[in-house]
């Protein structure tokens, strides 16, 4: 939501799969028998993914700056995993990471004044009579039921 409020006209329907790209190359591996984080989640592979998607869609539109967005939404996937848990730096390098989510409050609430600030961001990105109408904030309302809904069902202990 971010990368489309400083770029409207990226389509957030390429930015939502690029941004969970790494995810997606896991699930297809895993599918195949060939699970590998260093593959999908690794720093190599999240930079070699973040280049190939900004060099094809600076290709497919001439928009440098734009491609740059695509392509650091792809790579922004590692940073926030390295926030969330622990990731693969290289093959055979060390996992690293903060492990936020061995810490769920602390996770949903920072995940949750993320949602916010995308939105804040994303919302620029709307048309002005579109912006304060109910309907817009059921996305950033949604999103953090969802993220809510996340936390409780990893973590039961959390419900009062």
């Amino acid at each position: 939501m971010g990368a489309k409020g400083a770029r409207p006209r990226i389509p957030i329907a390429l930015l939502v799969p690029i941004a969970f790209a790494p995810d997606w190359i896991e699930l297809v591996l895993n599918l195949a028998g060939r699970e590998s984080r260093v593959a999908s989640h690794s720093l190599v592979s999240v930079c070699i993914g973040s280049l190939a998607v900004a060099i094809v869609y600076a290709l497919s539109t001439r928009s440098v700056i734009d491609a740059g967005v695509v392509g650091a939404t792809y790579l922004s996937h590692w940073g926030a995993d390295f926030i969330t848990g622990l990731k693969p730096t290289w093959p055979g390098g060390p996992n690293v990471g903060l492990m936020l989510y061995s810490h769920p409050l602390r996770d949903a609430m920072l995940e949750c004044a993320l949602i916010a600030a995308c939105w804040l961001l994303y919302r620029r990105s709307l048309p002005a009579a579109s912006r304060n109408r109910i309907l817009a904030w059921l996305i950033p309302i949604g999103l953090i039921a969802m993220q809510v809904t996340f936390e409780v069902v990893q973590n039961p202990s959390l419900v009062l």
